[in-house]
């Protein structure tokens, strides 16, 4: 029926169940986006930072529709230090962090999306959520050009007649979008936020007041002090791979990220972006060119 979507099973992920009456308030004073934002009809995509303002961990939240308690979808590899970094913030709160290890994590996507979210009642829009048949699902609250994310082990069968998919396919179109995968395209306590694009992604809630670096991430805002962007550009030649330094008039001006197929994200100076794209100028990096899209 919807022959232009897939669905990939990620193997990436790990799910941290937060429980107890003070689990919003707890969660609210530490990380980068509105915990109050978030209900059985929404979830979010948020970050902790260390005291300095620098990236330490990413993840999405959602609510469980049945019990309320909140959800963690966090990076595998990283879970067990989220963990331990949650319980030293924990103090006295009445707060329980477990790992939940029933659920898998699916994405969908495709060009039939809007189409299949109709089906489904849901309105397509970032972060928006749904349950049902004892899953929940809702659009990647970053961009809803991502997909739907979906957590269960007993999908509905209008899923299960989906095509499986390949990632590198899914993440063409998160590069496409300037979207960080930040356990490979940031640098844990060394890279800002700011300037990889957390809040194009609806990832920083300005107006909810103190979390753990919210001053440092303020004032890059407002006073404009972020020296890099995370931009997009097109691989002309041979791959390049993610930690190539960008060296433009003898200096050392940025790095490759992430790249899928002809495209990358780099994190290159501001002032040196500006220039290529208003002179059309291509940077050359070992066998390739960059051209910034």
């Amino acid at each position: 029926m919807f022959k232009n979507l897939k669905i990939i099973k990620l193997e990436n992920r790990a799910l941290l169940k937060i429980k107890g009456e003070e689990s919003k308030e707890f969660l609210q004073a530490l990380v980068t986006n509105n915990i109050n934002f978030i209900s059985n009809e929404k979830s979010i995509y948020s970050a902790l930072l260390s005291p300095q303002g620098k990236y330490l961990y990413d993840f999405f939240i959602f609510q469980d529709s049945k019990s309320n308690y909140l959800t963690i979808d966090c990076e595998k590899n990283s879970y067990q230090e989220l963990i331990q970094k949650l319980t030293i913030y924990k103090l006295r709160n009445n707060v329980e962090i477990t790992l939940q290890d029933t659920k898998d994590v699916f994405i969908i996507f495709g060009s039939d999306l809007i189409k299949f979210i109709s089906n489904l009642k849901m309105a397509y829009q970032e972060g928006y959520t749904k349950n049902m048949s004892n899953n929940l699902f809702f659009i990647d609250p970053r961009s809803r050009s991502l997909g739907l994310r979906v957590y269960g082990n007993n999908l509905p069968n209008e899923f299960k007649e989906i095509a499986t998919g390949i990632l590198s396919d899914w993440h063409y179109l998160r590069i496409k979008n300037k979207i960080p995968y930040p356990y490979k395209d940031l640098e844990k306590e060394k890279s800002f936020i700011i300037e990889n694009n957390f809040e194009q992604i609806n990832a920083i809630d300005f107006n909810k007041g103190c979390y753990i670096g919210q001053e440092n991430t303020a004032r890059q805002k407002y006073r404009g002090t972020a020296k890099r962007k995370l931009v997009t550009a097109e691989i002309i030649g041979k791959d390049v791979p993610n930690g190539e330094k960008i060296v433009f008039d003898n200096r050392a001006v940025g790095t490759i990220r992430s790249s899928s197929k002809d495209i990358c994200l780099v994190s290159i100076r501001s002032e040196v972006y500006d220039k290529c794209k208003r002179d059309n100028i291509k940077i050359k990096i070992n066998e390739s060119e960059l051209k910034f899209l």
